[in-house]
């Protein structure tokens, strides 16, 4: 089941399933390189916001930002897979 970013805890593998906000949110997170089944690690997980690791960089984002990114765990069957992203999970098109 997805939820926030922010409810996932440090350590956490997760994918990237979309955003639940406005075309400015959603800009953001794709200049990020947070494009939907994108793999991303929580390195510093909670409500104040996040700090994570997505495509080999570290990112912090702010509570309002990262509470609109949703995302289900990794080995999760729900949402899109990214086909760009090295990972055992990742599948090709």
């Amino acid at each position: 089941m997805q939820k926030p970013l922010t409810e996932f805890p440090t350590g956490s593998v997760v994918r990237i399933s979309g955003i639940d906000g406005g075309r400015q949110a959603r800009a953001r997170m794709l200049a990020m390189g947070m494009t939907p089944g994108c793999p991303v690690t929580v390195l510093t997980g909670g409500p104040n916001g996040c700090r994570v690791r997505v495509r080999g960089s570290d990112v912090v984002l702010c509570c309002g930002l990262a509470g609109k990114i949703l995302a289900v765990p990794d080995e999760s069957d729900e949402g899109p897979r990214c086909t760009c992203c090295p990972g055992p999970r990742a599948r090709a098109s």
